[in-house]
């Protein structure tokens, strides 16, 4: 499946670039959006560099991030914030915020106002995340069965579930993960040897678990 992009016309001409070049695009519009970075349909990312995003959260410089999602969320179905560049660049910038606090406002704003926040590594995944973000929301969904509690129930937190469906975890795994990082943005930032420490949790299902949140082909 295609799908047409709109970029806003104050993105940097790389942005529209890396959209164009993308195969699974088919038409691209430079357009002033009310809300949001790039739209595909009922799906509106917000694209933040990390830095970007402290000075846009903590209010220090800049548009304030807590009402551009606002806008965001108001205007669109599917609202995203995906912050383009290293994860552990916000561990290292020269900032008097500490890094913990950074992390947990993008837990907070993923819970309380039902925005995603997604560290992609560079603008090339970014793109490609968005995309398939896309792609995901205007696709029906596979009508193929899965196996009677491969995943967890619905009642379950949306972490918990999306840990289920990593190939090889099921639902008792995928508790224990969540035990051990209740938040995907807790998850990213641990190692395969971090993952290998947990109960049940082998090199194998170590590295599959850190692929599914590092390599964008995996979804």
């Amino acid at each position: 499946m295609r799908v047409a992009v709109t970029v806003d016309d104050r993105e940097p001409a790389g942005l529209v670039e890396a959209v164009r070049s993308h195969a699974d695009v088919s038409a691209v519009a430079v357009d002033r959006l009310a809300a949001g970075d790039l739209v595909i349909g009922s799906v509106a990312v917000e694209r933040k560099t990390p830095r970007d995003y402290v000075n846009g959260v903590m209010g220090r410089a800049g548009p304030d991030l807590h009402d551009q999602l606002e806008r965001l969320a108001a205007s669109y179905d599917h609202p995203y914030v995906l912050l383009e560049g290293d994860f552990t660049d916000l561990d290292t910038m020269r900032t008097s915020i500490d890094p913990a606090a950074i992390r947990g406002s993008m837990a907070s704003i993923t819970a309380r106002q039902a925005v995603p926040v997604i560290p992609c590594t560079d603008r090339r995944r970014l793109v490609d995340f968005a995309i398939r973000l896309g792609r995901k929301h205007a696709e029906e969904p596979s009508r193929r069965p899965l196996p009677v509690g491969s995943v967890p129930s619905r009642r379950e937190p949306t972490t918990k579930q999306m840990y289920g469906c990593i190939e090889g975890i099921g639902p008792e795994l995928a508790a224990t993960l969540y035990e051990a990082y209740p938040t995907v943005a807790e998850l990213v930032e641990a190692s395969v040897s971090d993952l290998e420490r947990i109960d049940g949790i082998g090199e194998t299902r170590a590295r599959a678990i850190h692929t599914a949140f590092h390599d964008s082909g995996q979804y």
